[in-house]
């Protein structure tokens, strides 16, 4: 059976969010291995890993915190405002085991 997309994408992308596209085209060594791996096509892994952000950004907007196991968590600081524009800054927290992981400890 051939996986035929994500039905409707477009239309719920451009519905979520701050109405900012996200861009995943710094991303193409994840594309390329969602092609290699998993068999999807360039423009189904960029539609996923698109789809993939705008949940979290969706979430962190939101007021949520975004906790990927094992890797750490994305959250929202407190915004500041300047010259009545409310800027808000995405941080993100490591987990201690995926620092040590990376640190070979």
């Amino acid at each position: 059976m051939e996986f035929n997309g994500l039905p409707g994408i477009e239309d719920y992308l451009a519905s979520q969010g701050n109405g900012n596209p996200i861009d995943v085209s710094e991303l193409d060594h994840i594309s390329e291995a969602l092609v290699a791996y998993c068999g999807f096509t360039k423009d189904q892994s960029k539609r996923i890993l698109t789809l993939f952000f705008q949940e979290i950004r969706a979430a962190m907007l939101g007021g949520d915190v975004v906790d990927i196991r094992g890797l750490g968590s994305f959250f929202i600081s407190s915004p500041n405002v300047t010259s009545n524009i409310e800027r808000v800054f995405p941080k993100f927290k490591s987990k201690k085991s995926f620092l040590k992981r990376l640190n070979n400890e």
